[in-house]
């Protein structure tokens, strides 16, 4: 039993009611009280009927048939071989030295871990000992679960690195071409970074430097500049022939979406024997096979449409105005920009911006904030960006279930503007 908000329990039984499985969920309202001006219910869910028997063996057949790539570690002696192209090329600005960078200082506790990690690499055979000249530092990043991530400190090297322009593909896009779906499937693949290997010729430019020697990657280490880049070069090349037809792929996110049951299963089949060819490895505990909705770059998706995720709606309301309170004048104490101020308010417009589908008139609202942004402006956080502040806020907290364009049939586009403002719909 929990407490939620009438927004969330609307957006709930809309999906239960619009996914068409074979879960059927009963909740429960009790009308509590009023907070903050919005109604809340207590809600119990219960499933009252089991999975369809045939899409649970169609899930345990294609995790059986294809368990040699089902895997939650890299298999020891992982030598990733790749298609023309399929490699990280790492290529420096002419007249640049390579860097070097002292070993830097790490916890004494931490050196266990390190050592752990480096025999770990070392065994897996992407990792080898170096006598490169180049040479980065080392440093840990915190893992769910209490574990750590090896990181190499690759400024000075990305500094110097002439930069990939492969296209990122926009996320509209990527979301549209489900349009249509009611069955779905996602791939996470293992440290995909590291199924993809570094040109023989670059090998020596990943050098790392630590406690324990100098060490190089055979494999796509994390932190490079042009990695994502690489990463997307490679899976459009290994799935170009299913990309819009039945996957979309986003870095190391891969899904497959069908319009009914035995299409999916053949999509599915089809993709997980690419992943098999070209050695991509997937790891089991993220997978999700045979679903009617799924997240993806942010969204929720299923045959109701498009809706923002929970983990975002909550992101965006756990975010401070950017601004520190000084002494009061008059009644109201001053409001001075916080340290980062401008920073801030770009990152809150950027997290929002991105769902600016759901919200309408999404730049009208957000004017007051993105005037203080410009060149020159002096930082005056007063009511009206306040306002503006909390109803952005609250239309991404209030954002509606979306139906996605179907591009088949013909647009129509009205537009209108005025000497302040631009708008446009698309029917």
């Amino acid at each position: 039993m929990e407490l939620v908000s009438a927004t969330t329990m609307r957006k709930h039984l809309r999906r239960i009611r619009s996914s068409g499985s074979a879960e059927e969920a009963v909740a429960y309202l009790f009308f509590l009280s009023e907070v903050d001006g919005e109604l809340v219910f207590t809600a119990s869910d219960s499933d009252t009927t089991m999975e369809d028997p045939e899409v649970t063996a169609a899930r345990d057949q294609m995790r059986e048939d294809f368990s040699d790539i089902f895997q939650e570690d890299l298999p020891a002696g992982h030598r990733p071989e790749r298609f023309e192209g399929g490699y990280h090329r790492i290529n420096i600005e002419p007249g640049h030295t390579p860097p070097s960078q002292p070993v830097r200082t790490i916890p004494v506790p931490m050196m266990e871990e390190l050592k752990r990690q480096i025999i770990k690499y070392v065994d897996l055979g992407i990792l080898r000992p170096s006598s490169s000249p180049y040479g980065c530092p080392i440093i840990f990043a915190p893992k769910p679960g209490g574990k750590w991530r090896m990181c190499c400190d690759y400024r000075a090297l990305n500094n110097i690195t002439i930069k990939d322009t492969y296209p990122l593909p926009p996320h509209d896009t990527l979301l549209e071409q489900l349009k249509g779906a009611r069955w779905f499937s996602r791939f996470d693949f293992n440290q995909f970074s590291h199924q993809i290997p570094i040109h023989p010729d670059d090998i020596h430019k990943t050098a790392i430097r630590t406690r324990y020697g100098s060490y190089e990657w055979t494999v796509m280490p994390f932190g490079l500049t042009n990695a994502p880049a690489t990463a997307l070069r490679v899976g459009n090349r290994a799935f170009f022939d299913f990309i819009d037809r039945f996957l979309v792929i986003f870095m190391d996110d891969t899904i497959v979406y069908s319009p009914d049951f035995d299409s999916h299963v053949s999509h599915v089949r089809q993709s997980l024997q690419r992943c098999r060819e070209h050695r991509f490895f997937i790891r089991p505990s993220k997978v999700e096979l045979f679903v009617r909705s799924i997240d993806f770059i942010g969204h929720h998706i299923s045959e109701a449409g498009l809706s923002i995720i929970e983990d975002r709606i909550r992101a965006v309301m756990a975010i401070q105005p950017p601004v520190s309170y000084g002494p009061t004048v008059g009644k109201q104490p001053l409001r001075r920009m916080a340290k980062d101020g401008k920073s801030s308010l770009r990152s809150f417009l950027g997290m929002v911006g991105q769902f600016r589908r759901f919200i309408p008139k999404f730049s009208k609202i957000a004017e007051p904030l993105n005037r203080l942004l410009k060149d020159n402006a002096e930082f005056v956080w007063e009511s009206e960006q306040q306002q503006a502040f909390d109803n952005l806020k609250s239309a991404i907290c209030n954002a509606p279930i979306l139906q996605l364009p179907d591009q088949k049939l013909p647009s129509i586009m009205e537009v209108d503007g005025s000497s302040t403002h631009v708008g446009q719909v698309i029917l």
